[in-house]
């Protein structure tokens, strides 16, 4: 592809952090994951942070954390990738699924309150494409009940809420940092934000099966049954490099956003993403709409003007196999038949974005 969707930035940096990793024989439980741990919780202020070795793992901690068990139920969006429920699937909790604000496909707040029962044991609020979720009524909701709230940051480094950083928000907050994400380790990672000091012991131990850091016995003594989901020295190091540039690429693609925004409103039927004013969009993606029976020939003019598109999702997650009884869903289900991303990441050129923009309206200037 001559545009590509997204695209990994690799410095001189990275390769120096990399090699030096590789060259000093510490690969696993060593300090670079400790200072990316630190850098992270000090770029989002007033949290503790703890590595893992993937988004998926975060949220497996997060739930295995609290205590996660057969007769749970997890408020959740379906719109979203299956990580997010698998990360309490396998402990016998179930999904409520919960349907999505049309605007910025984030959970609905008022869908959440009527989804309470007595098996609700979680509400997990997943910040989609960038944009946060609609965080106060939530958070309002999980006080009340005393319910604990997960966020979903897997797509949304950065974003922030009535000018908070959504890691400072609920419980938990999980993140990933698979390749194609706001920062990365060039591989699978993951990180988990919290306020609470013993949680965040608790999560450590979880990740290095069972073994709390403060116990200097720790070595061979497992307190508790955990697993083995640390991060690897290599990736700690490449995140670390990456987690420097964060705030100057969010800032880029913003940039970027603007600049579609600008040239694509009002172009055929698009539907182009929002930012509420409540909230930092990150532009993890950029996302648009078109009717469900074009979108496939859209998709099909691009690519052969050799630009790079994806659907971030295609298959809502209640209508996965494994789910027996799935709710209806109205708006979750009419757009993930009319989303669109198109090609969004900080390294995008001036003339990469304008051969996008330009294809775009040449699709909708022949379909008139």
């Amino acid at each position: 592809m001559t545009v590509q969707l997204n695209r990994m930035f690799v410095d001189p940096e990275i390769r120096k952090a990399a090699l030096e990793t590789i060259e000093s024989g510490h690969y696993v439980k060593g300090p670079r994951a400790s200072e990316f741990e630190s850098e992270f919780a000090r770029t989002i202020g007033d949290v503790h942070a703890v590595s893992c070795s993937s988004g998926s793992t975060a949220l497996m901690l997060a739930f295995k954390a609290l205590d996660m068990g057969r007769g749970d139920e997890v408020i959740v969006p379906s719109h979203t990738f299956v990580a997010t429920i698998n990360g309490f699937w396998h402990y016998g909790a179930r999904p409520k699924f919960v349907d999505i604000d049309p605007e910025t496909y984030t959970m609905d707040p008022e869908k959440v309150r009527k989804a309470v029962t007595k098996r609700t044991a979680a509400i997990v609020p997943v910040h989609i494409y960038g944009h946060p979720a609609d965080m106060a009524p939530i958070l309002e909701l999980g006080e009340e009940l005393d319910i604990p709230v997960i966020g979903d940051a897997a797509q949304s480094h950065g974003a922030k809420y009535r000018g908070v950083d959504i890691g400072k928000l609920g419980d938990m907050t999980c993140y990933s940092f698979f390749p194609s994400k706001i920062i990365t380790v060039a591989g699978e990672g993951g990180m988990i934000t919290c306020k609470d000091e013993e949680l965040c012991e608790l999560l450590q131990a979880l990740k290095d099966h069972g073994r709390y850091p403060s116990d200097p016995d720790s070595k061979y003594m497992s307190s508790i049954a955990g697993f083995n989901m640390r991060l690897p020295e290599l990736l700690a190091a490449i995140g670390n490099v990456q987690l420097k540039h964060m705030e100057e690429w969010i800032g880029r693609r913003r940039e970027l956003a603007a600049i579609y925004n600008k040239e694509l409103e009002g172009v055929g039927d698009l539907v182009l993403p929002v930012e509420k004013e409540w909230a930092r969009h990150v532009y993890y993606l950029y996302v648009v709409r078109t009717a469900a029976s074009r979108r496939e020939a859209l998709m099909e003019h691009l690519k052969k003007d050799g630009i790079s598109t994806g659907i971030h999702y295609p298959i809502p997650v209640h209508r996965m196999p494994y789910i027996k009884k799935a709710p209806r869903l109205p708006v979750t289900e009419r757009i993930v038949d009319e989303i669109l991303s198109l090609p969004m990441h900080p390294l995008m050129t001036e003339e990469e974005q304008g051969e996008v923009i330009a294809s775009v309206k040449a699709f909708f200037k022949q379909k008139r």
